[in-house]
């Protein structure tokens, strides 16, 4: 494996930096230190919750923060964490990157390895600080050993292109390169005297006065053990010893700080795919540059949702770069959360669901709530493109929501955090106001109910029965549950919208509450809050088992796309033929199933001469995606021509099959 600086950087290694002064070198965590220093100096507010979660605020505003990361979405941050996801959004932008596939078996990535002509890297899927990564790999035997240190990390693997070149990391902040730095993989330099463990020894001395490496010693050597040779090697005077195959920090890797050094066009690329992740205002893109041709090539190999900002704030070699600064100018430029409180609650019920007949037309599992949240899209004409199992963006003429199931990228990963800690939970709703309260004149039983909450307004409520009020019990909705929206008094709604704004916000929240009778005022009875969820289960809504069904996903999407309120959809009506093998393979009832799941109305029927004869209609994009499902049909049927007719629009209200 070559490793090699680019060109005009070796003068800058030869001048390491010094920071034993510095007053973050002992702090716990030196990114919050840093970013909290910063806004101290500012004049601005710190507010620490719990573990690496703090709040910073003006007068105006208030922005929370996960280590080093503002209000980061849930799930751009699992797309970026998950390699594989974060890839497909990468590619979908137009950024390059490697070549490669995912394996659960040696046998069947074996077979991959053995067909490229290039040397490969495997990488866990989950997994960071370079935990199971080994790069330039072009035999089986190192083969076979990357893969038992990937696959001990995760299930799943990436086999992909290894990239020769050099490792850059840009720091992108509100889409703009601020920091870019080379990461050298760990080396150290001979003396013609001293072995390499005991130039390994005094590195790792020199690194615990660096605040941002004193806890990553060099500890990996698999690429000196390729090599042939043994930490017991005395390397000639400045010969420089390679350690280790990868150049994260974690394992011994070194920060060559170079913004000023890297040609503009390579900034691009990297602000280029942190636009692939709207949802993540700071982002560290990881590229891989082979500058060895007429032409530099670029590819990206990671996105990484929470960088190690103090790497270019303590960079071993190079100009340091004030990264926090930098990242309160953006996050306070642009609109945080008000901290004044509201006393507006607002509740606006859903519309009823006019689809409560074609339960058993959708899935049973946790594919439905991907299925309802489709089924409202397409009937509010939105493009849907799905990326990946369980990952899809829906998109109107000037707005997009990327979904992983039924989670829209507008939850921040702190309110997930917040309603997954149940002890945290608790402390939150308590500083609210809003756990619970005692009614002296109040007895058992107790009902318990599940309020959804969207965009700050309630918008729907089911009741699951008695409840014991026993510390502890949870709530239960699957053993029968009723329709209530209608009924919910309105000092409910002040109660579930507190509780969401006690877990910071999430744009769509399940609360769990235990309550005398939810027509009453609370003021007058018992309740409590007992759960909130930032990934409620819409069915249960749209489908009680009394009482009216309520379109919460069509609530959810509204809300997500605003600009619908004052547009007018279009539709299309359409009358198709679809000839070839398609009648005994079940393409009726599929079609009926597929134009539900598209909100599309109208009637499918077989024809004595072997086709079948489907009269659709529907919003526009909506009844464009069907058609294009009917090319293909369901997997028994082989379609050879669709010839289609327009229609004007009837104003159907099902989908039937005629027999």
């Amino acid at each position: 494996m070559d490793i090699s600086l680019p060109e005009g950087l070796e003068e800058i290694t030869e001048r390491e930096n010094n920071y034993e002064e510095s007053p973050h070198l002992h702090s716990r965590s030196v990114g919050i230190s840093l970013i909290s220093a910063a806004a101290e100096k500012r004049g601005l507010n710190v507010n620490m919750h719990r573990g690496l979660v703090y709040e910073i605020s003006d007068e105006n505003r208030r922005v929370l923060f996960l280590q080093n990361s503002p209000e980061n979405s849930t799930v751009f941050s699992y797309c970026a964490r998950k390699k594989h996801l974060a890839k497909i959004l990468l590619a979908r932008r137009g950024v390059q990157v490697p070549a490669g596939e995912v394996f659960t078996r040696y046998d069947d990535a074996l077979q991959y390895f053995e067909q490229c002509h290039f040397p490969v890297a495997l990488k866990p899927v989950d997994g960071a600080h370079g935990t199971g990564v080994s790069a330039g790999v072009s035999t089986v035997e190192e083969f076979q050993i990357a893969w038992e240190n990937a696959s001990a990390s995760a299930s799943e693997v990436i086999v992909e292109q290894s990239i020769k070149g050099y490792d850059l990391r840009v720091i992108v902040i509100g889409g703009s390169a601020v920091a870019a730095y080379i990461r050298i993989p760990a080396n150290v330099v001979g003396d013609g005297v001293s072995t390499i463990a005991e130039l390994v020894e005094r590195k790792n001395e020199r690194r615990k006065l660096n605040p941002s490496l004193r806890i990553d010693m060099l500890k990996r050597f698999d690429l000196l053990e390729r090599q042939g040779r043994s930490l017991s090697d005395v390397p000639a005077e400045n010969e420089r010893v390679w350690l280790a195959s990868v150049a994260n920090i974690s394992v011994g890797g070194e920060v060559v700080q170079c913004i000023d050094h890297i040609n503009p066009s390579v900034l691009r690329v990297a602000e280029e795919a942190a636009k692939a992740f709207p949802g993540l205002p700071q982002v560290g893109v990881d590229l891989m540059l082979d500058d060895s041709g007429e032409r530099e090539r670029i590819w990206v190999i990671e996105v990484n949702s929470n960088p190690g900002i103090c790497d270019a704030v303590f960079p071993g070699y190079g100009r340091p770069v004030d990264v926090p600064d930098a990242l309160l100018d953006f996050v306070f430029k642009k609109q945080g959360q008000h901290t004044c409180a509201t006393d507006v609650y607002p509740l606006e019920l859903a519309e009823p669901y006019t689809y409560a007949t074609c339960e058993p037309l959708l899935s049973k599992n946790s594919d439905r709530q991907v299925e309802l949240i489709k089924q409202a899209a397409y009937a509010c004409n939105l493009t849907v493109e799905d990326l990946a199992d369980n990952l899809y963006v829906l998109s109107s003429q000037h707005n997009s929501v990327t979904f992983y199931k039924g989670l829209p990228d507008r939850t921040n990963v702190i309110s997930r955090k917040a309603s997954r800690n149940r002890r945290w939970l608790l402390e939150l709703l308590q500083q609210r106001g809003v756990f619970a309260s005692v009614h002296p004149s109040d007895r058992a039983p107790y009902m318990q109910y599940r309020l959804v909450v969207v965009n700050n307004t309630l918008v729907a409520g089911i009741s699951g029965g008695s409840h014991s009020g026993k510390k502890g019990e949870k709530c239960r909705f699957d053993r029968g549950n009723r329709d209530v929206s209608d009924e919910i008094h309105p000092g409910f709604a002040r109660i579930a919208i507190e509780a969401v704004n006690a877990i910071f916000n999430p744009f769509i929240a399940g609360i769990d509450l235990i309550a005398t009778d939810i027509r009453r005022s609370p003021d007058r009875q018992t309740w409590k809050v007992n759960d909130v969820l930032c990934h409620p289960n819409l069915s249960l809504h749209h489908f009680p088992n009394c009482g009216l069904g309520r379109d919460l996903a069509g609530k959810l999407i509204r809300a997500l796309f605003p600009e619908l309120a004052n547009q007018s959809l279009p539709n299309r009506c359409v009358f198709a033929t679809i000839e070839g093998r398609v009648q005994g393979v079940g393409f009726r009832n599929w079609l009926e199933r597929q134009a539900v799941l598209h909100a599309v109305h109208g009637w499918a029927r077989n024809t004595p001469d072997g086709k079948v004869e489907v009269f659709m209609e529907g919003r526009e994009k909506a009844v464009d995606a069907l058609l294009t499902l009917c090319e293909a049909g369901p997997p028994a049927a082989s379609v050879s021509g669709i010839s289609v007719k327009e229609y004007p629009f009837v104003g159907l209200r099902t989908f039937i099959v005629l027999r």
